[in-house]
């Protein structure tokens, strides 16, 4: 491979709040990388994708050493922004590639499924719960997107029960919403605690180095990553840093990267719980795109999560989380009055890939460098499994699950800024158009 330097032209920044992040007590001082070390793998991004990578990296080269590198603390990066649902299947309606679909759905089944071994596992305190989840339509017009969740379903042969508006009064307290399909499997989850408690029990050769931003990558003679306060030189590279990847040079017009906001409320009193169902908690995800995500969660807080915006420069402006969060105490006061002024422990932003033909990125993209991607619906249990695949196939470890991933396509390219801004920003104000009571 000829000699080339990538260098970082944005570097990570989430942003200042995490609300779940911070509802978590301190994690211990984060361990940097300073001065020179060497390693056989360094994987780039610990998030889902990165932590999966990395565990099967160290089981399968026990005697071969791995790098995590992480650019702030683990959990408080995109897979801890996420609301918690752990998809082992989803139906988001039209499904236009259908084969592609159904080999995804297998993939989230098999996600989930390694995410609740790990959690059982290693005992995880994130509030993992085999709840299920509801995906609610509160329109007429959002009646015709659940008719699609429904079928897509049906496509894919997952059972499901239809709720009426006086069945989710029951479950949720409110009379907003008209109609629901609800499915089980799928678990609801902390995102930020369960992050941590996968880091925390990674196997002994694989050391994670948090707060070390990635400045660039160095080919001559391997590899040689620099970070603010040191080097790391390593035979081999895994990109786990979701969209930043293409900050690097790497993977340039794959991937769409949309931003959705979240706010999560403090604990709520007991007279405030009473108008909030009879399970004690639930998770509600939109028919329509224009809806919102809402969860009760076990420590008795509403999470909503609503509000679409175009986010290539990958940051999120003050004054634009101060008009998010006004809009989510709106949607939490359209479903239940007396709490649109519960006092909100954070509001934040995060950020999804989305690809034009719902491919996979996916392998070894440069001599040396393999990327993994979690992009489209159920980014955290796609990711766990992509994450532990790519490790697999580095390996030369076979499976019918790999082959399965192998056969997705490759994330189609996409027009570059600004006919792709224009086009996202107008297919947004239609989803906003479409779904204007959803949200």
């Amino acid at each position: 491979m000829a000699a080339r330097t990538f260098k970082a032209r944005r570097l990570p920044d989430d942003g200042p709040r995490n609300g779940w992040y911070e509802t978590l007590p301190p994690p211990p001082p984060a361990r940097r990388v300073t001065g020179r070390k060497r390693v056989d793998f360094a994987v780039i991004g610990a998030g889902t994708c990165g932590c999966a990578a990395a565990r099967r990296l160290g089981e399968l080269r026990p005697d071969e050493t791995v790098a995590l590198v992480e650019a702030a603390r683990v959990g408080y990066g995109t897979s801890g922004r996420n609301a918690g649902f752990m998809l082992d299947h989803h139906s988001h309606g039209g499904m236009r590639h259908f084969e592609t679909a159904r080999k995804n759905d297998r993939l989230f089944a098999a996600g989930t499924a390694h995410l609740r071994d790990l959690v059982q596992k290693h005992q995880i305190r994130c509030q993992w719960s085999d709840w299920g989840r509801i995906y609610v339509a509160a329109e007429d017009a959002a009646e015709t997107d659940l008719k699609a969740v429904s079928d897509g379903f049906d496509a894919l042969e997952v059972p499901w029960q239809g709720l009426g508006r006086d069945e989710l009064e029951g479950v949720t307290g409110s009379r907003f919403y008209r109609r629901g399909v609800r499915a089980g499997g799928s678990a609801l989850v902390q995102p930020a605690a369960m992050m941590r408690g996968l880091a925390a029990t990674l196997p002994a050769n694989v050391t994670l180095y948090e707060e070390s931003p990635v400045l660039e990558i160095g080919t001559t003679g391997g590899f040689r990553i620099a970070c603010p306060d040191g080097t790391i030189e390593a035979c081999r590279i895994v990109l786990a840093n979701h969209v930043f990847a293409e900050e690097m040079g790497i993977l340039r017009h794959r991937i769409v990267p949309l931003a959705s906001f979240a706010s999560l409320t403090e604990p709520l009193s007991d007279a405030q719980m009473g108008q909030l169902g009879s399970e004690g908690e639930f998770g509600l995800l939109p028919a329509n795109p224009n809806g919102s995500t809402v969860r009760l969660t076990l420590d008795r807080r509403i999470l909503m999560r609503n509000s679409l915006h175009y986010a290539r420069d990958k940051r999120f402006a003050p004054e634009l989380i101060d008009e998010v969060a006004g809009t989510h105490r709106r949607s939490i006061a359209r479903r239940w009055p007396d709490l649109g002024e519960v006092a909100l422990a954070g509001t934040w932003g995060g950020i999804l890939g989305f690809t034009r033909n719902e491919g996979a990125v996916f392998g070894e993209v440069r001599d040396g460098i393999w990327a993994v991607m979690s992009s489209d619906a159920a980014p955290m249990t796609k990711g766990a499994i992509a994450g532990k695949l790519l490790a697999e196939h580095i390996c030369g470890v076979d499976s019918e699950l790999l082959r399965l991933m192998l056969s997705l396509p490759r994330a189609a390219l996409l027009p570059p800024d600004p006919i792709l801004r224009f086009f996202v920003r107008r297919r947004i104000g239609r989803i906003a158009a479409a779904g204007p009571g959803e949200k």
